[in-house]
């Protein structure tokens, strides 16, 4: 896992958020493992576990939005030197919102994953476990935000 995988992490990443932006929810869903585990904070959701739950989250949260916008900034991946086929990776993201009303806001997010090489996929997720995914919270948000913390991918085909 090295150049390669840091090639397709980017992919994951964008491809989450083309996905979010597209309003195509069934296909963000199926970026995820069954047994996922996301947290998009109190205000949000909380924790969730399992793909059909993180399915109806995105789906609830966009329903909100006439549109968004997720634009990833710098992204730092670091390969676990004990097992080969995990890794580690922070990305900064920046994304635009319009409600329904018309009101435009921005969120500044932090996106921690954990990835891990399977045979079938690149699965990522946050925190602890191969499978699982957390979000923490970003330290600044501009505008009426909601909590950092919007669902990432955690597999895409290899």
């Amino acid at each position: 896992m090295r150049f390669e995988d840091r090639a397709t992490i980017a992919d994951l990443m964008a491809l989450y958020c083309e996905r979010v932006d597209e309003y195509d929810i069934d296909a963000v869903a199926e970026l995820f493992t069954p047994d996922c585990v996301t947290d998009y904070g109190p205000g949000r959701g909380g924790r969730i576990t399992g793909r059909a739950a993180v399915r109806e989250r995105i789906a609830a949260g966009q329903a909100q939005f006439r549109r968004t916008h997720h634009q990833l900034g710098q992204s730092r991946v670091s390969f676990d030197p004990a097992d080969l086929d995990r890794a580690t990776a922070v990305t900064y993201v920046t994304a635009s919102h319009e409600e329904w009303d018309g009101r435009q806001w921005r969120a500044h997010l932090r996106y921690l994953d954990v990835l891990a090489q399977t045979p079938a996929r690149l699965a990522a997720g946050r925190a602890a476990g191969a499978r699982r995914g957390d979000r923490e919270p970003a330290g600044d948000r501009l505008g009426v935000g909601v909590p950092a913390g919007a669902c990432r991918p955690t597999q895409l085909n290899a």
